[in-house]
């Protein structure tokens, strides 16, 4: 990789990791509110999942479209209409609330999921930039994004809240307004920062050609590699929203007051985004297949701790959480190192959009299993259960054994 200098890359990495950061704490800002404002237009607490629902499907939408237009005009156009669109998604929730209209609520969220899909794929643009063995590490660099909205955009809500109130308007907006300034930003970000295109960087350090046609989704789906990186990505992220939807509810069923779930999902979040760094030099060192496994185990594991709180003991509960956030992390950050390697950059784009989209569908139906399975259960089996279905991956990663 000699064509583009080092600080270039660095810069290109760098501005990823800045539009990642902003939008996170914008995305966190909006769909934090996003049920109070459902509640409150529709006046019916069985609605407010709703456009949470929009959401997710908008960033599985987002995936594979966006990916599908980088190919044909370049990653920095389409990241910066992305994020933009995102932008005009946060007015909607904002008129939604002046307007008292569900759809625009419902058409806003739904624009901000795909938008929001930028963030997830930008980690691809930056393991482009790096060599094989450093690529783990740009794309942990870049889910340790997300730390900072988790932390900040959480933050800004009270006073944002308090701001909108004292201007003589509804407190919702304030939250909403993070959303327009996130995206915003990011998508001028975008526009301005990422030049050269890092696609194109990535085609002319490799050699390859621009106009190249992909290999067909079910040809690609037929290498083994990929199928391993699909099982981590799409396990990773099913075992960890069929256990962390129900935790908070499984804490409030037992008296546990909010600072209690606070503790809790703290941890878990700490688990899923704080060790990033940490995860892509294992990843590098170490190789994917090898922390493919690990997380297998974490995610087992602490599926079987989390179980072991059948008084929803809070100790135990953070342990169980944080680790599972560890076992995502460390399924995420693989599966995504993996998904790179061996293809061509043609072929790069066409599955990651794929494995994106089909991730977070994957992870709505934990989401929405979880609640079907305490109901008829309980919280114990719901963490058994996913427990057991974080071996999946095994299965795979002896396929790739064999097929060496």
């Amino acid at each position: 990789m000699t064509d583009v200098s080092e600080q270039t890359r660095t810069r290109l990495i760098g501005t990823l990791f800045a539009g990642n950061a902003l939008t996170s704490t914008g995305y966190i800002g909006v769909v934090t509110v996003s049920t109070l404002i459902s509640e409150q237009i529709t006046g019916s607490t069985g609605l407010s999942g709703i456009p949470g629902t929009f959401g997710t499907i908008g960033v599985a939408a987002g995936a594979a479209s966006l990916s599908a237009l980088s190919l044909r005009i370049g990653r920095r156009p389409s990241f910066a209409a992305g994020y933009a669109l995102a932008t005009l998604g946060s007015v909607l929730a904002g008129l939604s609330i002046v307007l008292d209209s569900f759809t625009f609520l419902l058409i806003g969220m739904l624009a901000i999921g795909f938008g929001r899909s930028v963030g997830q794929l930008a980690r691809y643009a930056a393991g482009d930039l790096r060599h094989a063995d450093h690529r783990a590490r740009a794309i942990s660099l870049i889910v340790w994004a997300s730390t900072i909205g988790a932390v900040v955009g959480p933050l800004l809500i009270g006073p944002t809240s308090a701001a909108a109130s004292a201007g003589g308007v509804d407190e919702l907006l304030g939250p909403i307004a993070i959303g327009i300034v996130g995206f915003g930003l990011g998508s001028l970000l975008m526009f301005a920062g990422l030049r050269p295109d890092p696609l194109t960087v990535a085609f002319v350090e490799r050699d390859e050609e621009t106009d190249a046609k992909p290999a067909p989704i079910v040809s690609l789906l037929r290498i083994p590699t990929v199928q391993l990186s699909l099982a981590a990505l799409m396990t990773s992220q099913f075992v960890m929203a069929l256990i962390m939807v129900m935790t908070p509810l499984y804490i409030r069923s037992h008296d546990g007051d909010l600072a209690t779930v606070g503790w809790v999902m703290m941890a878990h979040t700490v688990g899923m985004f704080a060790i990033a760094p940490l995860t892509g030099w294992l990843v590098d060192r170490y190789g994917s297949s090898a922390i493919i496994v690990t997380a297998v185990g974490l995610l087992a594991g602490s599926g079987l701790i989390a179980a072991m709180a059948n008084d929803a003991q809070t100790p135990i509960l953070i342990i169980g959480l944080f680790v599972l956030g560890v076992g995502w992390n460390f399924g995420f950050v693989a599966g995504s190192t993996l998904l790179q390697d061996g293809l061509t950059i043609v072929d790069r784009l066409k599955i990651q959009g794929f494995a994106d989209s089909a991730t977070w569908i994957t992870g709505a139906i934990g989401a929405g299993a979880s609640g079907v399975i305490v109901a008829t259960s309980s919280y114990v089996v719901l963490s058994l259960i996913g427990s057991a279905l974080a071996l999946v991956p095994l299965a795979l990663w002896l396929k790739t054994r064999t097929a060496r």
